[in-house]
């Protein structure tokens, strides 16, 4: 007959394989399930990334046609300013109204000095 003590330890290789087996598997379960979670977090991060940069885009692209349309308009308004000081200064080169026009342009257009050298051209030619 058998060798009981062989069949014991066929017995105990038998439970120590089939242990192995079902840890195995659930360790390979366990790592697809954590590998899909990733994968399904990492899709939606990606998604919303491209939803983030889309939106970024349209903003940058609408600010940058406000500023060319502020700009056009700020290039307007200084224009028109110029002929009717100019007209001013022909007529009345003292106004108040003028001084203050030059206050005010030259805080907002620090470098230009146009609307000052014209009144001191105006003021030089009514004398």
């Amino acid at each position: 007959m058998s060798d009981p003590s062989a069949l014991d330890d066929l017995k105990t290789a038998a439970a120590a394989g089939g242990s192995f087996g079902g840890a195995f598997f659930a360790l390979r379960w366990l790592v697809t399930w954590i590998t899909k979670r990733l994968d399904r977090r990492q899709e939606r991060l990606d998604a919303e990334h491209d939803a983030l940069d889309m939106g970024w885009r349209e903003y940058r692209l609408h600010n940058e046609r406000r500023l060319a349309s502020v700009e056009k308009q700020n290039r307007a308004l200084h224009l028109a300013f110029q002929h009717v000081s100019a007209a001013l200064i022909r007529t009345d080169p003292q106004n108040p109204a003028l001084m203050m026009a030059d206050r005010i342009m030259a805080a907002a257009f620090p470098d230009d000095f146009t609307l000052s050298a014209a009144i001191a051209a105006g003021a030089i030619d009514r004398t």
